[in-house]
């Protein structure tokens, strides 16, 4: 399966759950997501990087106005979609290295591939954190806010660093 497939299958993944969740408006939601898509398609077929933050705008705004009609204060989905758009980006970025034509080893490959796991698992682990923290009620103390905020700092600064070897 190609890198552009997959970026394509994050992409209506984290769509489609944004539809599901939006309750009466999913057809709104679906054509702000669609919106991106049509973007994502412009980067992945012709290369066009720049089209790449209006897709993920796109999808992210789909998000988040299926958040506002579900009425959650706190999505316990967030980390996922997080981790769902890094994760989409990263790959359409990577398919349209592709593009280039450099022959490239496969020891190469792997790293990056690797470095792309770590980077989304970090993602995902200080995404997580951090809703956590939020979804904590008040009366837990300052400590425990304090603790969470710095394990969330404690792993973006983790994935930053296994995503530069």
């Amino acid at each position: 399966m190609t890198l552009a497939v997959l970026a394509v299958l994050v992409y209506g993944a984290v769509l489609a759950d944004a539809v599901r969740r939006a309750r009466g408006i999913g057809a709104i939601v679906a054509e702000i997501g669609l919106l991106g898509l049509i973007f994502l398609g412009f980067v992945l077929t012709r290369g066009i990087e720049e089209l790449l933050p209006p897709a993920m705008v796109c999808l992210g705004g789909a998000y988040a106005v299926a958040v506002i009609v579900h009425g959650a204060s706190v999505d316990e989905r967030a980390p996922l979609v997080a981790a769902g758009l890094l994760l989409c980006c990263e790959l359409a970025t990577w398919s349209v290295d592709e593009r280039l034509r450099v022959a490239v080893e496969r020891a190469v490959v792997r790293a990056r591939a690797a470095a792309l796991a770590t980077l989304t698992g970090g993602a995902l682990t200080a995404a997580a954190l951090v809703v956590a923290v939020a979804a904590a009620p008040a009366g837990r103390g300052l400590v425990w806010t304090a603790a969470g905020a710095a394990s969330a700092v404690l792993v973006i600064a983790v994935a930053i660093r296994a995503g530069r070897h």
